[in-house]
């Protein structure tokens, strides 16, 4: 029984600093996607001014709008080209005309801030998850397998639409599985309640 509660014990410890390390993640996203919407913002009102300073930067040799650095790449941004943007409305039309470049890095720029606001909102949901672990008498209650459940499933459809069908379908029999132990843990919890 000492053993039992020493394991417990250990058990609550971890999701304590799981809690706290998903919480500083989840501030640290938080500013990331206020900075990735104020820059994207901005770059979006500078308008045919960003277009001339990239312009003027790329001349100098300043800026380069590749992503290698010597024969590696850095990571794979395909933007497009900025000149076969077309609109319906007219209104954007001629923003698009005028100025290209910021339409096409300041919207990329905003989305990536979208995006990081939703791996903020997974960082809370997972800090839930390590408080409400923390909280329990047993990490096999009914709540933490379901809160888990949900995380990891939000997971898997957030894999699933950003990173490809395989890191999905992965993520997808991970939760599963992590189901299913759960489920099989919640058992054995019953029965070694029943013999005590």
């Amino acid at each position: 029984m000492n053993e039992e509660n020493v394991k417990l014990a250990r058990i609550k410890k971890s999701s304590h600093t799981g809690k706290i390390v998903s919480n500083i993640l989840c501030i640290i996203t938080i500013v990331g996607c206020v900075l990735a919407i104020v820059a994207g913002i901005a770059i979006l009102s500078m308008g045919s001014r960003f277009d001339e300073a990239l312009s003027a930067a790329q001349e100098q040799g300043t800026v380069t709008m590749s992503t290698k650095i010597g024969s590696a790449n850095l990571f794979n941004i395909d933007l497009g080209d900025p000149e076969s943007i077309e609109s319906d409305i007219p209104a954007l039309q001629e923003a698009i005309d005028d100025h290209p470049l910021s339409i096409a890095y300041g919207t990329y720029i905003l989305t990536m801030g979208l995006f990081i606001a939703v791996v903020a909102v997974m960082m809370k949901l997972v800090s839930t998850v390590f408080a409400l672990i923390e909280k329990e008498d047993t990490p096999f209650s009914d709540k933490v397998r379901k809160r888990v459940t949900i995380v990891l499933g939000i997971t898997s459809v957030i894999l699933l639409m950003s990173s490809g069908a395989a890191f999905g379908i992965l993520c997808g029999l991970i939760t599963w599985v992590v189901y299913t132990i759960l489920d099989y843990g919640k058992t054995l919890q019953i029965q070694s309640d029943e013999t005590l």
